[in-house]
């Protein structure tokens, strides 16, 4: 089955987070978001809500989905803070995105319980890093995945900080995740030519007298 390339359920309209402390392409393909620990996440309300405390590393969520060869060269991570704790310091998003063509399970492991050396064999380190997220906002970041298109895409994400005070919210929660091609000068160029031709045709049109 052909699956368009594009992260599953970025959106988070499907309210579905599934436990898991590590995901293979052979068995999680394109089933949409996992986690470690999944109860302390909450999709309920078209987002990705996390109350655990921030600071705690090894909690990562994630998924694997069919990519296509589509996605390379550069792209743009998005996404929406829609609510932040009060007392988390210094928040951030981190990510770690791989690519792999193959499906074996053994080599296409992918660990959502570990922060370092996460991934198997098979699969190759394509972009890592954080945003930082000192707000509900909307965040996007610049990123150069390489010259070299996969068949599958994995992505992990992790919320992180420090608290702050003696309070207890550390909450928070991202929604409209993607990650994009950024179209070179020249399609853009070409897409707006398109644009003006189609103008031309439709005003040529417009001109012409009717015939009766």
């Amino acid at each position: 089955m052909f699956v368009d390339a594009g992260l599953i359920n970025g959106s988070v309209d499907n309210p579905i987070l599934s436990n898991a402390d590590s995901i293979n392409v052979s068995a999680d393909l394109d089933q949409g978001w996992h986690a470690r620990s999944a109860s302390l996440y909450d999709l309920s309300l078209n987002d990705i809500w996390f109350g655990g405390l921030t600071y705690h590393p090894g909690y990562w969520l994630g998924q694997i989905y069919t990519d296509n060869y589509a996605t390379r060269g550069d792209v743009q991570l998005c996404f929406e803070v829609t609510y932040m704790g009060e007392n988390i310091q210094s928040p951030q998003l981190e990510y770690t995105i791989f690519g792999v063509n193959v499906t074996d399970i053994s080599q296409t492991a992918l660990a959502l319980n570990v922060d370092e050396t996460p991934a198997g064999s098979a699969w190759n380190l394509l972009s890592s890093g954080y945003v930082s997220t000192p707000s509900t906002n909307c965040f996007t970041v610049d990123l150069d995945l390489g010259d070299t298109a996969y068949k599958y895409i994995g992505v992990r994400f992790r919320f992180a900080g420090t608290t702050k005070g003696r309070g207890t919210d550390y909450a928070t929660a991202i929604d409209n995740i993607s990650i994009d091609t950024i179209p070179e000068p020249s399609a853009i160029a070409l897409i707006g030519l398109g644009g003006i031709i189609a103008l031309g045709v439709v005003r040529v049109q417009r001109n012409r007298p009717n015939r009766t």
